[in-house]
């Protein structure tokens, strides 16, 4: 695989030691799991018409794959809310991860093909992982993702800096790689979150779904972490 540099830092190479260093180190990477705060109110997509985590064709558990599981906090919930789910992530963290409560894989998402068969899943679940790639691997990671499912949800951070997030766009750029490396699938932005500068000085977050950027009062601009629905076909009304 071709090693890519960005200011001295080299990838993937060292980016496997650069997140075992933050999964052992860095308290919020290893114990929270900012997906879960995103995906809950929009679990119910993930279900069928019956309200049930099984399909109703063939009455077997819905199939999901999270790409860039991480500490696997968000997989072990979906498993225990009885999903079929498959976490895949570049760091196995065996020594300080419990992944006994649903299948876990460790694979590089720039390393293709996926171990998985077309359409195997349901839905394949990315939260806080794109902006982690470099800007010429977006494109053929959504085409892989695309592959191997029938649904997605994608929260993309669009905000900060080398050498963890290495492409911040904004989410009209990210819609577009969307909708153009996803071709089968129709898309909808289902919540952005808001970076706003409050009165004393800090960051406080909003919900605000109507532009991608604005400045702040003293110029800069706000920054998002929007949330995508992707089905392949037509989305109804009825699945908001």
């Amino acid at each position: 695989m071709q090693v890519e540099t960005l200011k001295g830092v080299e990838f993937p190479k060292k980016q496997k030691a650069l997140y075992r260093t933050m999964h052992n180190c860095h308290k919020g990477y290893r114990y929270v799991n900012q997906g879960i705060k995103t995906a809950c109110d929009w679990l119910h997509l993930l279900r069928d018409r019956r309200g049930e985590v099984h399909n109703p064709w063939t009455d077997t558990p819905i199939t999901i794959v999270e790409l860039g599981c991480g500490n696997g906090i968000l997989s072990g919930l979906l498993s225990d809310m009885m999903f079929d789910v498959t976490g895949v992530d570049i760091y196995t963290g065996e020594i300080i991860y419990d992944r006994k409560g649903y299948k876990f894989i460790e694979h590089d998402l720039t390393d293709f093909p996926y171990p998985f068969e077309d359409n195997q899943f349901d839905y394949c679940l990315s939260f806080d992982v794109m902006e982690h790639l470099s800007e010429e691997k977006v494109a053929p990671v959504l085409v892989e993702m695309a592959r191997i499912c029938r649904g997605m949800l994608v929260k993309i951070s669009c905000h900060g800096i080398p050498p963890l997030h290495i492409t911040v766009k904004t989410p009209g750029w990210w819609l577009n790689q969307l909708t153009e490396n996803c071709p089968d699938f129709s898309w909808q932005l289902l919540r952005n979150y808001e970076r706003v500068a409050l009165d004393d000085g800090r960051v406080g977050h909003t919900i605000n779904t109507s532009s991608d950027v604005r400045p702040f009062r003293n110029g800069e601009k706000i920054t998002y972490a929007p949330l995508f629905y992707g089905k392949r076909g037509v989305i109804n009304n009825d699945e908001n």
